[in-house]
């Protein structure tokens, strides 16, 4: 899909300090095939351009395409401009900007990008590197404006209006630090199946959310910290994450069919997740009374009612009624509602499996999970 070619452009990056010796010109088609050859490392895709030339001390290379090997999806931009490029110790050359304007999404998916910048660049020999794009091309951040995508079989216009990510504390050419955001997703209604579940039902023209990031690995500890990972809906609610996790796999190793055996002993050493509403469920409840002819009121209270017996399945009566309170606490009044799991030491996937084999209700105790409705951040 055209969503894959965007990531490569726009992959994980990382911080670099330029040399200060000074370096000569790099010559415009070294350059123009240095950032093809890193921009695509590890990835099923190619790129390729019409020409390479130098402006001023710039080099403007024209026709630039990333398309997917033996496939029609590509990503074209009209022009690509290296700011300043000069041959260096650190890679095939550095540049403090590199901008790609004009761009065309072409293949199952159709659109276009207005913009998108690099900045910070130093662009490595991607043959002299093992891993994909986070190894072959390092800089400080990257943003694409003013997305536009239709696919074949989903109807409606998709648009994004702003990528953004930054990244820093490189390691042996990854970046350990993560930050960034896509904003104003905008999902059209049509784009939703033919249900009584349409943006319309709920009181919106169309769905608009954002996605932020902020996050670091440890590699000595080898933990993650997440510092922030949320959705939010605009005019509707946040879904918001934040905590520590250990023992997390390679990413290089995702793909090996033991993947999942790798994933299964990540550790959770503490972790919150938490909610709040800005009037979502607050639409949401009104449609569900109003289809069953109640307030939104007594349809709160006849969940809450039902609530102990859906939740028997737990099989942890403390918990059940912990679940139970805030969960009526929140439909009663509906502001936020907080997931907290603090163990005592650190739980892995392998640990839940077992229990859930064993005696699935003692998996909250094993959690330290807490429940609550309306808390402060």
């Amino acid at each position: 899909m055209s969503s894959r070619f965007i990531a490569v452009l726009l992959a994980s990056t990382a911080l670099f300090a330029y040399s200060s010796v000074p370096a000569a010109a790099i010559e415009p088609d070294a350059a123009a095939k240095a950032l093809a050859a890193a921009l695509v490392k590890g990835s099923n895709v190619e790129a390729t351009y019409d020409s390479a030339a130098m402006d001023g001390e710039n080099i403007v290379i024209e026709g630039f395409t990333v398309a997917r090997k033996s496939e029609s999806d590509t990503i074209s931009f009209e022009e690509v401009v290296i700011t300043s490029p000069t041959e260096g110790d650190k890679g095939v050359f550095q540049s403090p900007e590199i901008d790609f304007t004009g761009g065309t999404i072409a293949g199952d998916a159709t659109g276009s990008i207005g913009d998108a910048t690099i900045t910070g660049v130093t662009v490595l020999d991607a043959a002299q590197t093992s891993g994909g794009i986070a190894e072959s091309i390092i800089f400080e951040t990257a943003e694409a404006n003013n997305l536009q995508i239709t696919t074949k079989d989903q109807p409606g216009n998709i648009t994004i209006a702003r990528l953004y990510v930054e990244a820093s504390n490189l390691i042996e050419g990854v970046p350990q630090d993560s930050k960034g955001s896509v904003e104003g997703i905008t999902i059209p209604p049509e784009a939703f199946p033919e249900t009584g579940f349409k943006p319309e039902t709920f009181g919106y023209d169309k769905v608009v959310f954002d996605v932020t990031w902020d996050g670091s690995r440890d590699l000595a500890a080898k933990t993650a910290t997440i510092r922030d990972f949320t959705v939010s809906i605009h005019d509707g609610g946040d879904l918001s994450i934040w905590g520590v996790v250990g023992e997390l796999p390679d990413p290089h190793t995702l793909n090996d069919p033991t993947a999942a055996g790798s994933v299964s002993k990540t550790k959770v050493h503490e972790l919150t997740i938490r909610y709040d509403d800005h009037s979502l469920a607050g639409r949401v409840l009104d449609f569900l009374a109003q289809q069953q002819g109640l307030s939104r009121a007594d349809y709160a209270k006849q969940i809450s009612d039902a609530l102990p017996f859906l939740l028997i399945a737990i099989n942890n009566p403390a918990f059940q009624e912990q679940v139970a309170t805030a969960v009526s606490g929140f439909l009663q009044d509906p502001k936020s509602l907080t997931i907290e799991i603090a163990p005592d030491a650190p739980v892995s996937g392998d640990d839940l499996m077992a229990l859930a084999k064993t005696d699935p209700g003692k998996i909250p105790d094993a959690l330290n999970a807490s429940v609550t409705a309306n808390s402060a951040e």
